[in-house]
């Protein structure tokens, strides 16, 4: 019989948020496991692009951190975003020229690997390669079992295990909910021409029976990763393929084919989950608080929620600092968790789910980004800033 090893905090999950959350618990010095069903480096379907609050978030989790990430061989960087709304209309948005990028890119393998590299060696008991086969809340404290037999009992949990996260369902009774929720598929493609200068993302609306969003980024070993996705609801009702409608972009679309003429494709298309759920669901209880796409941070009109979902993770660790000092692990006492999510994040994800209502109607969409684009483009910098480096 294996002896239950004990802990006062345990994280399911090392991708960004769970490893951010690691990270600013070990700058508070409190000693925590961090657990994963994968050992690294791993791979994981993404889009691959880092924007906003991936910055903030290194940035707070330590200067030699984020001078690492930027001076990292792997990953690449950018000044400009253009949005193409249609093949006529399109919004850019640029940095200014005293500040260095508005986007980045890095394959998941390398990015994921880069943080579990800064990892505590003093504070975070590291266990991966095996995944969560069991979850509980008992008298004193959660029990988790390990699939290869180990065992733990912790005060307290941080699920940073994705938008399949089994403590979101195990102690938050949560359902997967396609209504808040974005599929998409990707894949890296060589000999990928003519695109932007400078590395600019390329970022097009595609209407239709439904919105589609295509994505084309450049990565550091001259490899693209292009994907295609709108919401999972959605592509379900109207019987939309994925893989068909990339296909038939890339070889058909007018702005878009000469890019990929010699083009060829790496490996298998891929499908992936991205969840923006915050605030439909339950993200805190009794003993475990959710962070990254485990509590459906992704924005709701880009996508993106790598950068939230490692912001969820340092706010996630001050809390539990909180906890740890005088409050306790109570329900009532982490509801101050949602609060500072809300704090965060409230105002720019709730924008976002109005972006993408808006947007489903074509005409009044592009009308009003006509009309706003040059306001949008004036002030974007200072958005960014407010919630970048």
């Amino acid at each position: 019989m294996n002896k239950i090893e004990k802990t006062t905090v345990c994280i399911i999950g090392a991708g960004p948020s769970g490893t951010a959350t690691s990270i600013q618990l070990s700058k508070l010095k409190i000693p925590h496991y961090i657990i994963d069903k994968s050992n690294f480096p791993r791979d994981k379907t993404c889009g691959d692009g880092l924007i906003l609050y991936a910055y903030k978030a290194m940035k707070i989790l330590g200067d030699d951190l984020f001078a690492s990430f930027l001076k990292h061989p792997k990953f690449i960087h950018s000044k400009k975003i253009t949005l193409h709304l249609n093949n006529r209309s399109k919004i850019e948005f640029k940095e200014t020229d005293d500040r260095d990028m508005i986007i980045s890119y890095a394959k998941r393998i390398d990015f994921d690997q880069f943080l579990v590299s800064h990892l505590s060696e003093t504070y975070a008991n590291q266990h991966f390669g095996s995944g969560v086969k069991e979850i509980r809340d008992e008298a004193e404290g959660v029990f988790i079992k390990l699939k290869n037999g180990k065992e733990i009992l912790s005060k307290f949990v941080v699920g940073a295990d994705g938008a399949k996260s089994i403590v979101a369902s195990k102690l938050a009774n949560n359902k997967i909910d396609k209504k808040h929720a974005s599929t998409f598929v990707s894949a890296y493609f060589k000999d990928v021409i003519d695109l932007p200068i400078g590395n600019a993302a390329e970022v097009r609306m595609i209407y239709k029976k439904m919105l589609l969003f295509f994505y084309v980024f450049p990565l550091s070993d001259g490899q693209v990763n292009i994907s295609l996705g709108g919401r999972a609801d959605h592509i379900k009702k109207y019987g939309v393929n994925l893989v068909d409608e990339i296909q038939n972009i890339i070889k058909n679309h007018k702005k878009v084919k000469n890019k990929f003429k010699n083009a060829t494709k790496i490996g298998n298309w891929r499908g992936w989950s991205i969840p923006f759920h915050f605030g439909n669901h339950k993200i805190t209880g009794e003993r475990f608080l959710l962070v990254g796409d485990a509590a459906g941070l992704a924005n709701a009109f880009y996508k993106e929620g790598i950068g939230t979902g490692m912001m969820s993770g340092i706010i996630a660790a001050k809390n539990i600092e909180r906890c740890l000092n005088k409050d306790g692990f109570s329900e009532a006492s982490l509801k101050k968790y949602d609060e500072d999510l809300q704090k965060e994040f409230g105002r720019l994800l709730k924008f976002s789910h109005y972006a993408l209502r808006a947007a489903k109607y074509k005409g009044f969409f592009l009308a009003m980004a006509g009309l706003l684009k040059k306001k949008i483009e004036q002030k974007v910098h200072r958005i960014i800033k407010k919630r970048s480096y």
